[in-house]
Order: C-alpha cells, then structure tokens, then sequence
C-alpha cells in the first residue's frame, strides 16, 4: 500500500511548520508547536497503520517516538510556562536539550518521507502471480522518479494501483507499450507481430498452450502487463490495459530475503 493522500497532506504542512519555526530563534510558543505536530503526526502514523502494511514495524517504532518526543516537549513546555508565570527563574536547559534532540529526529524523518513519497519505496509481494522471479512476502525497492524522465521499457517489473482495485497495488512485468498490437496465440505471446522472448519464464509459468488472445491495439497512454506465473495471474489478459497514470515504478532492488538480495535486470524481449 501506498501512503494515504490525506497522510501526505499531513505531512506536507507538518514539514512546513517544522521548518518555518526552525529559523526562528528558539521559543517556548516553537517549542509547543513542534511539539503538537509530533504527537498529531505520529497519531496519524498508527491511524493509517494496517495488517499488510509493509515495514509496520518501523512505522510502529518511528511513530511512537514521535508521540513520545511530543509528549516530552509538551510536558517540558507546561513546566517553562509555569516557572515564567510564577516568576521563577526559567531553567531552559531541559527544553533546549529537548529541541536539539527532537530537531535531528524530525529533519531525518521528513528526509526519510520526501524519499519515501517521490523518490523510492518498499513494496512487499503477495501471492505468486510473479513465482520464480519473486515470490510471495519478497521485499523489493520501487524506483519512482525514473518514469518523470523517460517512458517504461519492455520487460520492467512494474508496481502499479490495479485498475479494477484502487486500494491494491500489483506487481507484473511490462509486455506492451502504448501504441503496440499484443495478441497470444497457442501460448506465445506476440508484439507488433513477433513473439517475444521471455527467459524469466519458469517451466510451469509459461502461458497455458490453449491461451488465445486477440490482437488489441494499445492506445496512447495504455500498457499491457502479464504476471511471470501465468497460470497464476490476474493481469491484463483479464482485465485489460493499465493507464499511465496508475503506475507508481519500476522495482529496482530486492531486499528480502537476503539470498536474493540485489538488482533486479531488465531483460531484452522485444526481438
């Protein structure tokens, strides 16, 4: 799953509050407001949390210790104001260790999430519909930019928002680009009338040798895709093209588990 476009929005003013007041010289009205934006946020954190999640974990671990810095910082906030408001003299050593500490972990997150939303994101693989070139519960690496300056190529594993099922990513290779004619004929799948080559292919994922299609021509900003199990895919044969639009990226790496560790080739199909 992708990162809720509310969650986004979040975060987008979260980030410009931290670092509107971060140029500001340190005051306790700062201090109280970074200190709600961490608790808000690691809130939404947990809020947008679900079973499938990928990294949940890290989610859980980086979202409590944005409750617990707010939490921290408010209490030490509630202290300050008390001191000033009874005239006492104001020790701001604690908050000011505070800030320190709660600036270095803020600036790492926001970091950490401007990568996470445009630049690069984990994806976890559920099911076998891509058996054997990855496998159910693999963790893989999504490159997100690269498609903002060129157009997909043939035979890239592609993460896509499923056409029939917005709520749910898929993973398949990429066969047809827009423009191309894509039909499957005895099993062989051909493109712009030559069968294409496809070496990722295990012996029981080859396409069934009764498998027809008819020739579809793609249109300008439709792209076809199969699984590497093609007895085992839901994919274009199914429920047709998938719009420009819904691709997220190409995966780039394999992260887990670590025997397969490493980048993932693109191999050349179109003869």
């Amino acid at each position: 799953m992708d990162i809720p476009i509310y969650l986004q929005y979040f975060f987008y003013i979260f980030s410009f509050i931290f670092f509107i007041w971060l140029w500001f010289k340190f005051s306790l009205l700062r201090a109280l407001i970074v200190s709600l934006a961490n608790v808000i946020f690691g809130i939404e954190l947990l809020h947008a949390l679900t079973p499938s999640s990928p990294g949940i974990m890290v989610t859980l671990i980086v979202s409590s210790v944005l409750i617990i810095f707010g939490v921290w910082g408010f209490i030490l906030w509630i202290k300050q104001t008390a001191n000033q408001y009874n005239d006492q003299v104001a020790k701001t050593e604690d908050i000011e260790n505070w800030w320190q500490t709660v600036k270095a972990f803020d600036i790492i997150l926001i970091i950490g999430l401007i990568l996470r939303i445009f630049i690069i994101q984990p994806f976890v693989i559920e099911g076998p519909s891509m058996d054997d070139s990855f496998h159910d519960k693999e963790a893989i690496l999504v490159d997100k930019i690269s498609y903002k300056f060129r157009e997909p190529i043939r035979g890239e594993v592609i993460i896509f928002i499923a056409p029939l099922n917005n709520g749910d990513d898929y993973i398949k290779r990429l066969i047809g680009l827009p423009g191309d004619k894509v039909k499957i004929e005895r099993g062989k799948v051909f493109v712009n009338g030559k069968q294409i080559n496809e070496p990722f292919l295990s012996p029981t994922g080859k396409t069934p040798p009764n498998t027809e299609l008819t020739e579809r021509k793609l249109g300008p900003d439709e792209y076809f895709v199969l699984g590497d199990n093609r007895p085992h895919s839901s994919d274009s044969r199914e429920w047709g093209m998938v719009p420009g639009e819904n691709i997220i990226g190409r995966a780039i790496v394999a992260l887990y588990p670590f025997d397969s560790f490493g980048l993932i080739k693109t191999p050349y199909i179109y003869p």
